[in-house]
């Protein structure tokens, strides 16, 4: 009996869901069963090398699947490489996936759950889909493709059908709970496990104690806004540069902005940033490697994460996560009553503003750079909530549950 990983990232890549699947890798080793991951070759940050296994043991092997040399951040190049993974994954699962075996497949690249329940059906193995996003109704919110279209109504009830006859699905948040159900997914097949952040190494970090915040140019001063991660095209930036330009008027304090990572939307934030007049105020850096974290997510003072209202229930925006270990308020621009909308109102971490809002948020932030002990006490807020509520121990932890429970039903051969 072996555990098998699909993903189309893995380590030493540093996306968001390699990172996590790396975590829960190293995390489920005490539990003694052989692991194999299959993932692709390709590379989402580009410091990472597919030839580095040095971080798992010998319990640990890897197929990485062949992709094409085209960028990820182009709609077409994305489609191909998925339908390259999709093909990929069928040889592979045929030749790795055996009766038995407990697959656990993650939802990048879109769709990937209804081949990998199409082969341990044929395979005899059980399945457990981690529900990171859910397609095609993200594509079709952000208006790519139509509820109308034969095709989509085919995938959805594959997509359906795939959820249906897996042993359990591993979601990260309540509302994206709400949107399985509503599929006719039965409760007992259903977990709620929040994604997490390394709140054991993403400690605190002060200004004056952080070189890289010099490096990158922000004195002792400056009171940085920050937003770190894939800026895509689910994420609302407009409203916190409309922030940006109210503030700009305002001299009471010296608030920037900084974006950190990549993303379809990043290559418009320097044009708009210069029509904003705001060149000055926005600063643009790469993703940083994971070693690097602590420093890039406490640069900024305050952190600030969006997602477009219309995906609340499909996706779940990790930055919270990060943003909370290293104890910084935090903004959020999306459905004031979605699922990190509810975290910050349960941490009292910051506060959250509908898309469009920017004089709201503004405010908000400008009451923030003025007043150093709000800072500091819905910082620390943050972190105790962190440590106390999401800390990956618990989360992986968790996890051993759900495969235990899974590796049970194979031993006394039930359903």
């Amino acid at each position: 009996m072996r555990l098998i990983f699909i993903n189309r990232f893995f380590y030493p890549d540093e996306s968001a869901t390699a990172l996590m699947l790396t975590d829960l890798v190293v995390g489920l080793s005490p539990i003694g069963l052989e692991i194999h991951v299959i993932t692709t070759a390709a590379s989402y940050t580009p410091e990472a090398d597919g030839s580095q296994l040095s971080l798992f043991g010998g319990d640990v092997s890897v197929t990485r699947l062949p992709n094409l040399p085209i960028s990820h951040q182009s709609l077409a190049g994305r489609a191909l490489n998925f339908i390259v993974f999709y093909c990929g994954l069928i040889f592979a699962g045929l030749h790795h996936i055996r009766q038995g075996d407990i697959v656990i497949c993650l939802t990048d690249p879109p769709l990937v759950g209804i081949f990998a329940a199409l082969l341990a059906r044929f395979k005899g193995a059980r399945l457990i889909h981690w529900v990171q996003d859910i397609y095609p109704e993200t594509a079709m919110r952000l208006g790519i493709g139509s509820p109308s279209n034969p095709v989509i109504r085919w995938v959805i009830r594959l997509r359906d059908w795939a959820w249906k006859h897996a042993d359990k699905n591993v979601i990260i948040g309540e509302r994206m709970a709400q949107m399985l159900q509503s599929r006719g997914v039965f409760q007992r097949q259903l977990c709620v496990i929040q994604n997490w952040a390394e709140d054991d190494v993403l400690l605190p970090l002060s200004p004056e104690d952080n070189s890289l915040r010099a490096q990158w140019g922000f004195s002792q001063t400056d009171i940085v806004v920050g937003y770190s991660g894939n800026l895509g095209r689910a994420h609302d930036a407009a409203t916190m540069l409309e922030a940006a330009a109210l503030l700009s008027v305002r001299q009471a304090e010296t608030v920037r902005f900084l974006f950190i990572g990549g993303g379809a939307k990043h290559a418009d934030l320097e044009t708009a940033a210069k029509e904003a007049r705001l060149a000055s105020v926005v600063a643009q850096r790469p993703y940083r490697p994971r070693a690097e974290l602590r420093q890039s997510l406490s640069v900024p003072d305050i952190h600030w994460l969006s997602l477009e209202p219309e995906l609340e229930g499909l996706i779940v925006p990790s930055k919270f996560y990060g943003a909370a270990a290293v104890g910084r308020p935090i903004v959020y621009i999306g459905d004031i009553e979605g699922e990190v909308a509810r975290l910050i109102r349960k941490a009292d971490c910051g506060s959250s503003f509908a898309k469009g809002d920017a004089q709201g948020v503004a405010d908000f932030v400008s009451r923030l750079a003025g007043d150093l002990a709000l800072r500091q006490r819905l910082g620390k807020n943050a972190r105790t909530y962190s440590v106390g509520q999401l800390s990956r121990v618990d989360r992986i932890a968790q996890w051993r549950s759900v495969i235990e429970e899974a590796v049970s039903k194979n031993i006394v051969g039930t359903d």
